[in-house]
């Protein structure tokens, strides 16, 4: 049974097993789809409080395989913690996945919450965190029958719960906003400047009360609009993360194309046919053509899995790097920045924290002139399918 009581925790005071700092860890398999598991958190900034929501998901296995223990640590360069041990807690459990959550104080000071996945059989571990910090502005969460929402895109025309965690009434701001996809890692601009000034609507919301949300677009869910807080979630069609209609395939390829064959594409109207042939003549050839299709809207589709937020994964920093390189060997993180690293290319791409009201995990890639060359050459490769 699921149950709303505040699971209470204390923190024994004891040391963890010396281990490794988060600083120094490789976290590449947060962003690998053949990865077993998931460790999905989502904090949640109460009154006096901080709730973390989460969710396992296993993709290989049963949950009864995995085992999942929280460990407190003071920073990002410390190697070991401080164990959290659940007193009178209730987790639910299901068929697919492990859901519950945890309530702390609000610290005076930022902490790193850790979650360790282990596969109790084959003895694999996993690590996942997020930062917990007072001015953390997320204030509440969407939620189904089947628990509450991780990620950060609802599907349009499917009902949903919306809840404030301090019990309140909550201001909906529907933004019909395109937003551009992100600029190459070249480019002498850092991005596009994303406006957020003017909503198209606004409707409200009583906590615990349905809704179901005919448009797609951004959804920003708030207590108070004068304040720096709320969540907000992107709807988007009920195939997403997957694209399959001709208008939905055009827009990615902005990343591969020449200007004058993306307009093509553009031009196509959705006829499969004027489409198929643009893109045979970009690949030379049907098999090539073929395979590209299928590997590069597999990488969109991973983009728009693991970087979706007020903008679609594909159009992110993030999202973009992982369409056009793929899964990158190493992946750093610290208190501010993010840091890929693909050893085949040799080139590592620096990203750089700049969290709002609409997405606080949003990350902003550090552009060169330098990173041309690489960007080139990796386009080069998807456009003769030789990736």
């Amino acid at each position: 049974m699921r149950s709303l009581m505040i699971l209470s925790f204390f923190l024994v005071l004891i040391r963890s097993a010396v281990g490794q700092s988060v600083a120094a860890s490789n976290f590449n398999y947060w962003y690998d789809p053949q990865n077993d598991v998931e460790l999905q958190l989502r904090p949640v900034r109460m009154a006096n409080k901080i709730m973390v929501r989460y969710t396992l998901v296993v993709r290989q296995g049963s949950p009864s395989n995995y085992s999942i223990s929280w460990e407190a640590r003071n920073s990002f360069v410390d190697a070991e913690g401080v164990p959290i041990v659940e007193k009178d807690s209730i987790i639910s459990i299901t068929a697919k996945d492990r859901r519950g959550f945890i309530i702390f104080t609000v610290p005076e000071k930022p902490w790193l919450l850790l979650g360790h996945v282990k596969n109790v059989d084959h003895l694999k571990n996993w690590t996942y965190f997020k930062q917990i910090e007072s001015i953390y502005p997320v204030d509440g969460w969407i939620e189904t029958s089947e628990g509450v929402i991780t990620e950060n895109h609802l599907s349009k025309n499917r009902e949903y719960t919306a809840r404030s965690a301090d019990g309140k009434e909550l201001i909906v701001s529907y933004y019909n906003t395109l937003f551009p996809p992100a600029l190459p890692p070249f480019a002498e601009k850092e991005g596009h400047t994303e406006r957020f000034f003017f909503h198209d609507s606004l409707f409200r919301v009583a906590n615990g009360s349905k809704f179901l949300p005919k448009k797609e677009g951004l959804y920003l869910f708030q207590e108070d609009t004068t304040a720096a807080r709320g969540f907000s979630y992107r709807v988007v069609k009920e195939n997403f993360p997957k694209f399959t209609k001709i208008d939905e395939l055009v827009p990615p390829l902005i990343l591969i194309t020449t200007p004058e064959e993306f307009n093509d594409l553009s031009n196509s109207k959705g006829e499969k046919a004027k489409f198929d042939k643009i893109i045979l003549g970009i690949t030379g050839d049907r098999d090539r053509a073929r395979r590209f299709m299928k590997n590069f809207f597999r990488n969109v589709e991973l983009a728009n899995i693991f970087f979706s937020s007020y903008k679609e994964g594909w159009k992110t920093d993030r999202g973009m790097l992982y369409l056009i390189f793929g899964l990158p060997d190493e992946v750093n993180k610290n208190a501010g920045n993010e840091i890929w690293i693909y050893k085949n290319r040799n080139v590592r791409f620096t990203f750089v924290k700049s969290g709002s009201v609409y997405d606080p995990e949003n990350f902003v890639l550090l552009r060169d002139k330098s990173l041309s060359d690489v960007w080139f050459n990796a386009v080069d490769l998807w456009r003769k399918a030789r990736f």
